[in-house]
């Protein structure tokens, strides 16, 4: 990405140029990497996404509300950039949406300990502890260095009291032994280790696992 600052217009112009991607496919997924986002139980399942963002920091104009539900009776509820999401439906039949963090939650392997999982994708680090079959944090911080993975990595883990010694920390994306911000990482977390052994999938872990999940798509209606 070019400009960060205006990653709309960059992607809806990859759409315009690249040929490959305005092929007539039967079915489209689409993930986003959306800050704009709350975990919410299942029980809250009948209240506007509106009220359920009301929390959130982001402006409601210009986005889309849509909702990811996840395997952990949660589901997360997010917005995305309304002009994107048009593009979408224009150029495709059949689009399925959900927040990136779903794709971590429906994945990942789980014991019946405290676990913390960091997934690192273009800067941006994905952060779920879980215990056994419940979602005990998530958050998605932006990180364009190393000694950011580490700040929030280790600022998450004393904020839920989990010790860096002892608590088993999985990762996942860009997060690869021998990369620096790994061995980075090493130094003080020691129960540290990559959550898949082939790189080139743990890499692109998201994407894989993209392929293969059930997306629903469920949003908001339509704003007058």
């Amino acid at each position: 990405m070019k400009e960060p600052n205006n990653w709309e217009t960059e992607i809806i112009k990859e759409f315009e140029i690249n040929l490959s991607l305005r092929r007539n496919f039967d079915r489209v997924k689409a993930a986003f990497v959306s800050s704009f986002f709350n975990v919410v139980p299942n029980e809250y399942s009948d209240e506007s996404l509106e009220n359920l963002l009301n929390f959130s920091e982001a402006e409601f104009e210009n986005n889309k509300l849509l909702k990811s539900e996840t395997r952990f009776g949660a589901q997360i509820v997010y917005g995305v950039s309304q002009q994107l999401i048009d593009r979408l439906n224009q150029l495709y039949s059949t689009v399925e949406y959900c927040h990136s963090a779903k794709l971590l939650i429906d994945t990942i392997t789980v014991s019946d300990r405290k676990m913390v999982h960091l997934n690192l994708n273009h800067h941006n680090l994905e952060i779920l502890v879980t215990d056994g079959g419940n979602i005990i944090f998530y958050n998605l911080f932006e990180t364009p260095t190393g000694e950011d993975v580490l700040f929030y990595s280790l600022y998450a883990m004393e904020q839920l009291e989990l010790d860096t010694n002892s608590t088993q920390v999985k990762t996942y994306g860009e997060l690869i032994s021998g990369i620096k911000v790994f061995e980075i990482l090493r130094k003080y977390i020691r129960n540290l280790s990559q959550a898949l052994k082939d790189d080139a999938v743990l890499r692109n872990y998201s994407l894989y696992k993209l392929m293969k999940c059930e997306l629903s798509q469920v949003h908001s209606k339509e704003r007058g």
